[in-house]
């Protein structure tokens, strides 16, 4: 199968100047579950989705559940999975890509055989504090915005001093407030629009930061949003170090239902109707990334105000705002 991409455009014209595109022609995998019982849909999921299997698998075992119109519930157990799930990717996203988009080098061998030998969260923990926080995190979360400024400042970890660094101001997209299946059902039209998801009219910025805001007053008012975004990360995976959990919820559609799953990149979102047969007729996934590449959204503002950077700053910006397929950069010349 064709692997998705996201594709991003630098043009360059002589009268017009530089502008920045993104796109993503999304393959729709799930196509594959039409005609399918919900069971076979349910067993496919974590092959289809990788990353994120469990919120995946999760998504489609509620969704599924709520359109046959049985009892649907999400057990403290399943919560669990989905947020040891966020953890370890975030974690990943530290020790292997953020490591190398400001280090230049993923982090030492030690700390990646660490992560691959921690499978329960008191693990995590102890290699969170350790990589990340250098001390407790529940002490870390309680330092509020001004001792987290002081934290990255004295630089005792490496996080920390990818903090120091990003001093960039970027203009903002609106963040997406947080909502449950039950809100979203009265507004479905918008996140299933064919360029792309808004919510009030407008693209957003999903996932950690929009989470955190409330946290972070000072940067987004200062417009430092980069510095924002890997904060929040950090705050969002201290909470789940510290027991918070991730939520989801369903609700029931006219023509099926819909399920809506937290993860570490913002939210997932699961559609499906069955036939008289009990088969799937329609079936739909909206994953955090379609956000983050709306052709008005979170990347095209970030990288068009940095069209004159290099291609490492590009790099590192794109890492933050943490899109979960690959992505191309071109460039296009006109001189028309």
């Amino acid at each position: 199968m064709k692997q998705d991409a996201i594709r991003i455009l630098l043009s360059q014209n002589k009268d017009k100047g530089q502008a920045v595109s993104v796109s993503w022609p999304r393959l729709e995998a799930e196509r594959v579950f039409i005609g399918q019982s919900a069971a076979q849909a349910v067993h496919t999921t974590p092959l289809l989705f990788a990353l994120c299997a469990r919120a995946q698998t999760l998504a489609a075992q509620l969704v599924l559940q709520q359109a046959a119109g049985l009892p649907v519930s999400v057990s403290p157990e399943q919560r669990s999975s989905i947020t040891l799930e966020a953890v370890r990717e975030t974690l990943r996203k530290l020790l292997l890509d953020w490591a190398q988009a400001f280090d230049g080098r993923p982090a030492d061998a030690a700390w990646m055989a660490r992560w691959r030998a921690a499978r329960d969260l008191p693990a995590l923990r102890a290699l969170a504090e350790d990589f990340v926080y250098g001390e407790d995190c529940r002490h870390w979360l309680q330092r509020g915005e001004a001792g987290w400024q002081a934290w990255l400042q004295q630089g005792a970890t490496a996080p920390a001093r990818w903090l120091a660094t990003l001093q960039q101001t970027l203009p903002a997209c609106p963040l997406l407030p947080a909502l449950d299946a039950a809100a979203l059902a009265s507004h479905l039209a918008d996140w299933l629009r064919p360029g792309g998801p808004v919510w009030q009219g407008q693209p957003q910025e999903v996932g950690a930061l929009a989470r955190e805001a409330p946290q972070l007053p000072g940067l987004l008012a200062a417009g430092l949003l980069p510095q924002a975004r890997l904060l929040a990360r950090l705050l969002q995976l201290a909470r789940w170090l510290d027991g918070a959990l991730l939520h989801s919820s369903v609700a029931s559609l006219a023509d099926g239902a819909l399920a809506l799953v937290e993860t570490a990149r913002g939210p997932l979102l699961h559609l499906a109707a069955l036939d008289a047969s009990g088969r799937i007729s329609r079936y739909r996934v909206v994953p955090p990334t379609l956000w983050h590449a709306h052709p008005e959204g979170v990347l095209r503002v970030s990288l068009g105000f940095l069209a004159d950077a290099t291609a490492a700053e590009w790099q590192r910006q794109i890492s933050l705002i943490d899109p979960c397929v690959p992505y191309s950069v071109s460039k296009d010349v006109e001189y028309a």
